[in-house]
């Protein structure tokens, strides 16, 4: 009976880390999504400049394009996991958006 209560609560945790990992991933994409929008808007009007940016962004973060729109199809298909998408972008960008003020 202990012996089975252990191997349960190994299990729950174990889930628990995989759980935390995928959302650290699901915040992680979610950032670099944000950073990509804020890089194409920064260069309204300028659509080379904008691709390079993006581009970079990509390198920099050991992906590119087919990559990347790779993930984002992957998310849309587990709507949880597209809900805390839009909702880390959406916090992640309003904090961009925001001015930061002296002595913050």
């Amino acid at each position: 009976m202990n012996r089975s209560f252990l191997v349960l609560l190994g299990i729950i945790f174990l889930m628990g880390c995989r759980d935390r990992k995928a959302e650290a991933e699901v915040d992680d994409f979610a950032r670099l999504y944000a950073r990509l929008r804020v890089a194409s808007s920064s260069r309204e009007g300028q659509p080379e400049h904008a691709r390079e940016a993006r581009a970079k962004i990509l390198r920099e973060e050991g992906s590119d394009l087919g990559a990347f729109r790779k993930k984002l199809r992957t998310l849309q298909k587990d709507p949880n996991r597209w809900q805390r998408f839009w909702t880390r972008v959406e916090i992640v960008t309003d904090s961009l958006a925001k001015p930061m003020k002296k002595g913050s």
